[in-house]
């Protein structure tokens, strides 16, 4: 696996290398991402439905590569050592990404999926200087009995500035979800969903495991519209390898619209609000978040777009707020 790996990134590290410095000012026009949105929009049964069903809970799996969860927390606080003053190197949060994947579908029930996903130059935490990262792994899609089953592993390296020095770290993510669409009646729907997650990583400091839970209702107002009425979320994690043990639970509520300009684009605002508590003060935030997103399927199988938002992020110590801007590129080829 070793082997593999190290050779997957050679092979890469020319094409990025090539595509890094396009890339962001093409995207910036035309791209988007899920990263700080969730689209819970319901439409009437289908395969079609089945299937960007699965998209979602596949874009949920590689969210930690651009977000701030799963090992991108801070260390906890240590005893006797006061906390060092922190320089805003930002108030724009900022993600050129791209992701490439190709799906081999078994059955109209399920299917296997390799790709790779960039996060180039992200600003994603305020106090640090911009970075970029790497992942490429493989997810599986089953629908049994109407309940969506997902599994994955993800591998992820973090670079400085635009593709710059590698940390030396590796990350590696394995995860296990499931979910289920259930129409409460013809406007109604209600799409439970938990999933596993397990973190392994070069720094020890890093490793952890999660569970979560989500709670999206909607109302399909008409083919146009849907209400994201209220979606309710809970996680928690822990990290099994610090000298202080430390275990957070996050809460959060969202809200919002969605409504479907043409047959290939959509546009959606989300509300959010994100509270996470923890048994080590630094790790403790809140956050509310305003995302509108806009997408536009360039094929079948692959999107482009952009999100904008604006974040208000408070601690115990400090407290910011800044603008989001979020393109991206997902392409698809299906065998």
């Amino acid at each position: 696996m070793k082997k593999l790996q190290n050779y997957l990134y050679q092979q890469s590290a020319l094409y990025l290398k090539l595509i890094v410095v396009a890339l962001p000012v093409g995207l910036s026009v035309l791209a988007s991402s899920n990263v700080f949105a969730q689209d819970t929009s319901q439409e009437t049964s289908s395969n079609e439905d089945d299937e960007d069903e699965g998209d979602n809970n596949l874009d949920e799996m590689i969210a930690g590569i651009t977000g701030e969860q799963d090992g991108d927390d801070d260390e906890p606080d240590r005893p006797g050592k006061a906390p060092k003053p922190r320089k805003i190197n930002s108030k724009i949060s900022t993600t050129y990404g791209a992701k490439q994947a190709l799906r081999w579908k078994i059955n109209k029930q399920a299917f296997f999926e390799g790709y790779v996903d960039e996060a180039i130059a992200t600003q994603d935490d305020p106090y640090k200087t911009p970075g970029s990262k790497f992942a490429f792994g493989v997810n599986g899609n089953y629908i049994w009995n109407g309940f969506t089953l997902t599994a994955g592993a993800d591998y992820k390296r973090s670079y400085t500035d635009v593709f710059g020095a590698w940390d030396g770290i590796q990350d590696a993510t394995y995860s296990f979800g499931v979910s289920r669409k259930i129409s409460l009646s013809k406007q109604w729907a209600f799409s439970p969903s938990f999933k596993q997650t397990i973190v392994r990583s070069d720094l020890a400091t890093k490793e952890l495991t999660k569970t979560a839970f989500s709670f999206p209702l909607s109302y399909a107002l008409n083919k146009e519209w849907t209400i994201k009425a209220l979606t309710v979320g809970y996680a928690t994690q822990t990290y099994t390898n610090r000298v202080l043990p430390q275990t957070d639970l996050t809460s959060t509520y969202s809200t919002g619209v969605a409504y479907k300009l043409s047959e290939k684009s959509s546009l959606d605002l989300t509300l959010g609000r994100e509270i996470r508590t923890s048994n080590q003060s630094s790790a403790e935030y809140s956050k509310t978040t305003i995302t509108p997103k806009f997408d536009y399927k360039i094929s079948p199988t692959s999107s482009i777009g952009i999100s904008f938002g604006y974040e208000t992020h408070t601690t115990s110590k400090e407290e910011f707020s800044r603008w989001i801007i979020v393109p991206k590129l997902q392409l698809r080829k299906d065998i």
